[in-house]
């Protein structure tokens, strides 16, 4: 019996190719698409699970204010001993700091650039799980310039040798790291990427008792009785006993009654683990971090994608069915059981829904590789656990299958042998169009709501790469590690400056897109306890030239002016919030740099707003402080746009002929912004994807639907044709309905689409606002490719020769 099932699914799938082909791949696209999703997500959900205590792994951070978006995940270096004193539920507990940038690392005539470089206490290995190939971990980091390298890394350096006992020189550092470890290599899902791990105590300041700075990430490991609220709970006293003496000593008030104003707070709080790499809210300055918004958002739009493609296979599988009634007939006469009916239908169903997955594995395995560098992650499919992904894939295609052939199994097998075989079916059929609208309005809905998604994240998009900065990002070159040159560095520029093609250049410590430090800074003659957060960076005398910015008043820094070392230029925003309508001659008091009580720097200038972080972000108060010469992490260069390679080529061989030891390394200003916006940049990618996609699904069962629709109505088109009907009155008969259903898919997606790019648009300081426009034309855009979709089979229906089409059987 199983085998005459199985050579009728044959022979139906042969009679109507065209439909099956339209099914598989409609499935099949549906069906890659959620798996390519899935390994996503399940990549982002994967970090930092591969540790044998990440369920009682906390990071401690530290909140400035009242409300949670004031947190962040430095803290300070005296905390972790006081608390490891103090607290016995905190079983191990580890410092972390990541260094900001590249280093050149070189062993004997060997030298690499090394962005994977972090200090750390000795217990790290105790509290994370990194596994040694060579050296013993209780001991690897206990002494100063001793480093623990990983795999990859002594490969590259040493070979197959054992490099314990070797020396790395940092950076023509003075001192030499002794190597003490190799371990295995860092795994890509871990919230902190390393190549080397250098021992903390090397870092003069992790042995400050300065409980008012913030620097590293601690992390703790709970004994597995202890409870994180229980601990948080001892928090507040706790920084009371360590924190409230160095308070009043730095303000002169009481931190009790600082604390009485309800805008004042500190405090810390744990975080687990599992959650630092999707929450994006935390400030920690971590690279490649994932977002749960994103996750939540890419596997609500796989599931509807899938979703799209279940609908057709249900459309076009009822649709197909409808055509079998006489065949019932047949069968029922010859004896068949109306269970026998239901398995073989139920069965060519499923068989087809098989055939899709097969299909989609096939899929994914090819664009696979495109989708990786999508997505930005190093995904295989072979990060799914087998014991749930093999079944879970089965599942799901017989799920489909069963779903899509219950309705007309059932349906069918109800009739009466006679009532088929007379053409009752045909009316009684009607039944199957109702449901038949209502998928075909979902479908839509959801295919109209991720274009507009998409309409809307490339405005977004656009509006950003456009919007007006305050300083001019273009042609600018930004050398890294330039506090390599040393005191090299101003004949470097000199030299740089007799080149015709260069206009400008400037040192700084940071450039508008990179990070800005926040620090407190107090007025001369304000109270103690009145502190204002700015953002604060170094710039030399040329980099308001270099980035053409404007003074709205006093002026900008000069060589010629001496004074100007103790000098400030704020922004307009910060002039705002200190509340100086006269800033110029304001004098703040000088606590950084290792400046003495009395010292102060003298505001001579306000620069105009200057977006210096990303657009998600108000303008928020800057201040610059004067860099001596031969200072500065960066140098900026600004060029002319002619020869731009015949330029780079000279400031390349300038940094070999004064820094010959150090790669030159460079990017663009521009560019370097433009990254602000990554994130933002894969999703419009990815939106424009699926939107390809819905659309291609949506239009494949719109194709097969109209072709069902066609040749159920042969006969009608040629009576029609007969009395006098033109093509296009015959068109636009089987058309209009189409029409009729995207334009009600359109009134339910509109308000949907609208609440939802809305809400991600707040995450946006500065946004489009979306416009009646937009939805007018996704509403025509899908409304022409649906009509394009169905109009080579209704224009082939409308030309049909009538004779032929009256005598259709």
């Amino acid at each position: 019996m199983f085998k005459n099932y199985l050579k009728i699914a044959f022979r139906s799938f042969k009679k109507h190719q065209g439909y099956s082909f339209i099914n598989i791949l409609g499935l099949a696209l549906g069906l890659a698409c959620a798996i390519l999703m899935a390994a996503f997500v399940y990549y982002e959900l994967s970090y930092d699970r591969h540790h044998e205590r990440e369920n009682r792994i906390y990071r401690i951070g530290c909140q400035y204010g009242p409300g949670s978006e004031s947190r962040g995940a430095y803290t300070a270096p005296p905390m972790a001993k006081a608390m490891r004193n103090e607290f016995p539920e905190i079983e191990h507990i580890a410092r972390l700091s990541l260094w900001p940038s590249n280093s050149l690392v070189s062993f004997e005539d060997k030298r690499f650039l090394e962005k994977g470089i972090i200090d750390a206490d000795a217990a790290v290995f105790d509290v994370f799980t990194i596994p040694f190939i060579w050296g013993d971990a209780g001991s690897a980091l206990l002494e100063p310039y001793s480093i623990v390298i990983t795999q990859n890394t002594s490969q590259r350096y040493f070979g197959d040798e054992n490099p314990l006992g070797r020396t790395l020189r940092i950076d023509n550092q003075k001192n030499e790291y002794l190597i003490t470890g190799v371990v295995e290599n860092c795994p890509s899902t871990s919230h902190f990427q390393f190549d080397m791990i250098i021992s903390l105590v090397t870092d003069v300041f992790s042995r400050s008792e300065r409980w008012m700075s913030h620097t590293y990430f601690t992390y703790i490991v709970l004994d597995e009785n202890a409870s994180p609220a229980q601990l948080e709970a001892k928090f507040p006293d706790f920084i009371l006993r360590h924190y409230s003496a160095q308070f009043f000593a730095d303000t002169g008030m009481s931190y009790s009654e600082y604390l009485k104003d309800e805008n004042h707070y500190y405090g810390y709080w744990l975080q687990p683990l599992r959650d630092i790499h999707l929450n994006a809210a935390i400030n920690d300055n971590l690279p490649n971090k994932g977002n749960r918004m994103y996750n939540y958002v890419f596997s609500l739009i796989a599931f509807f994608i899938l979703l799209l493609a279940c609908i057709n296979f249900m459309n076009l599988s009822t649709a197909r069915f409808a055509l079998r009634s006489k065949e019932v007939g047949v069968r029922k006469v010859l004896g068949s059981s109306r269970l026998q009916l239901v398995k073989q239908f139920m069965g060519e169903s499923v068989l087809l829904s098989l055939t899709a997955l097969v299909v989609a594995l096939a899929g994914v395995g090819l664009f696979l590789p495109a989708f990786r560098q999508l997505a930005g992650r190093n995904l295989e499919l072979a990060v799914f656990p087998l014991v749930w992904w093999v079944p879970a894939l089965l599942g799901l295609a017989l799920l489909v299958g069963l779903l899509a052939g219950s309705y007309p199994a059932f349906f069918l097998s109800s009739f009466q042998p006679v009532k088929t075989m007379q053409g009752t079916f045909s009316r009684r059929a009607k039944g199957f169009v109702p449901l038949r609208r209502v998928l075909v309005i979902l479908q839509f809905s959801i295919t109209i709501v991720i274009f507009l998604g998409t309409f809307v994240i490339y405005r977004q998009l656009t509006f950003i790469s456009k919007a007006e900065l305050g300083f001019n990002k273009e042609q600018v070159v930004v050398l890294h590690r330039s506090n390599s040159l040393g005191k090299e560095r101003e004949p470097f520029k000199q030299e740089l400056l007799k080149n015709s093609r260069i206009l400008t250049v400037s040192s700084t410590n940071s450039l508008p897109g990179r990070h800005f430090d926040p620090n407190g800074h107090r007025l001369e003659g304000r109270p103690m306890t009145e502190e204002y957060t700015l953002f604060t960076m170094y710039g030399d005398p040329d980099f308001a030239e270099l980035l053409d910015l404007t003074m709205a008043q006093g002026r900008y820094f000069s060589w010629e002016l001496a004074s100007d070392a103790n000098s400030v230029v704020i922004n307009e925003t910060a002039a705002r919030k200190l509340g100086l309508d006269e800033p110029l001659g304001k004098r703040f008091h000088k606590e950084f740099g290792g400046a003495k009580k009395g010292e102060f720097v003298t505001i001579v200038g306000v620069v105009k707003d200057i977006h210096f972080h990303s657009l998600h972000h108000e303008i928020q108060p800057m201040l610059i402080r004067f860099l001596p010469r031969n200072r500065g992490y960066y140098t900026s260069i600004k060029i002319l746009p002619d020869d731009i390679p015949a330029t780079l080529r000279f400031i390349k061989d300038t940094w070999s002929t004064f820094n010959g030891e150090q790669p030159c390394e460079y990017s663009w200003l521009d560019e370097d912004f433009a990254a602000l916006y990554t994130k933002e940049q894969k999703s419009g990618q990815v939106f424009a994807l699926f939107s390809l996609l819905a659309i291609v699904i949506a239009s494949l069962g719109l194709l097969g639907l109209i072709s069902f629709a066609a040749e159920q109505r042969t006969r009608e088109i040629g009576i029609r044709k007969v009395i006098g009907a033109s093509v296009s009155h015959i068109f636009f008969l089987l058309s209009r309905e189409v029409v009729f259903l995207v334009m009600i898919a359109t009134c339910i997606a509109s308000p949907v689409a609208y609440l939802v790019m809305n809400r991600w648009l707040h995450n946006f300081a500065f946004r489009i606002h979306i416009q009646p426009q937009m939805f007018i034309l996704t509403a025509l855009v899908v409304l022409s490719v649906a009509i394009l979709s169905i109009s080579y089979r209704a224009l082939k229906a409308a030309h049909t020769n009538p004779a032929d089409a009256i005598k259709y059987e």
